[in-house]
């Protein structure tokens, strides 16, 4: 149990945030745009499952890569990389109840933007997220189709996403590689304050260090004073 509440903590928490900015970004959008720029309806419903599985794959690629730069099979990352790819899909909501919206509201670099903030302030500690989510963004929209307004909602003007898949695929993947890489780097440098902290037995260094741990001081003996940490005796 203690490794799925690990698990359980450092996934949900990131997952709740990002849902939440999408539906926000998706109804701001909605009041913001005018009639002419609601034209975004329902894919066929039968393609559904088949986008669908096309998220979870993109997702999983992009977690996998930040798995391999991080040299270890990280089941927080891989999972958060899902559900940041597939969360932004979301953002068709209005369209499955039948109301013509804005195109892709979440498919914009202003939510994209949103998103970098609202990960950075929430997580200063996790630099990971900011990256990770970053690297889904490009990674999703680099396997869409269709026409987009990446400038909504100070434009609401479409254009074809073709030209921009490639470049978009190649900044999703160095994202991807930089998440793996910050994140080897902080979890090292928290192992090593938790075994500081908690005289070397703790591995769960995530938590335990942020609960306040103390270094067991050690003990000097001289010939006149026995000196424990800072204390003479």
């Amino acid at each position: 149990m203690g490794a799925f509440n690990r698990w359980l903590r450092e996934v949900a928490p990131p997952v709740a945030l990002a849902l939440a900015l999408v539906l926000a970004v998706t109804v701001v959008f909605f009041a913001l745009s005018s009639s002419a720029a609601r034209v975004g309806t329902l894919r066929a419903v039968s393609t559904i499952p088949e986008k669908g599985l096309d998220l979870v794959l993109i997702g999983a690629g992009v977690g996998l890569l930040a798995c391999a730069a991080e040299r270890r099979l990280d089941t927080s990352l891989l999972t958060l990389a899902v559900a940041f790819v597939a969360l932004i899909a979301v953002d068709h909501l209005p369209s499955a109840f039948g109301v013509a919206q804005p195109i892709r509201p979440a498919h914009t670099f202003a939510f994209l933007a949103l998103e970098i903030v609202a990960l950075g302030v929430t997580f200063r500690g996790r630099p990971e997220l900011v990256l990770l989510a970053v690297s889904a963004w490009f990674a999703h929209v680099a396997g869409d189709t269709g026409v987009f307004a990446f400038f909504a909602p100070l434009s609401f003007a479409y254009g074809p996403l073709g030209p921009y898949r490639v470049p978009f695929a190649i900044i999703s993947v160095v994202f991807s590689i930089a998440t793996g890489y910050v994140t080897r780097r902080t979890k090292g440098r928290t192992d090593h304050l938790a075994k500081e902290f908690d005289g070397g037995r703790s591995s769960d260094c995530r938590w335990r260090v942020t609960k306040g741990c103390r270094p067991n001081r050690p003990t000097i003996k001289s010939s006149n004073h026995i000196i424990r940490g800072d204390q003479e005796i």
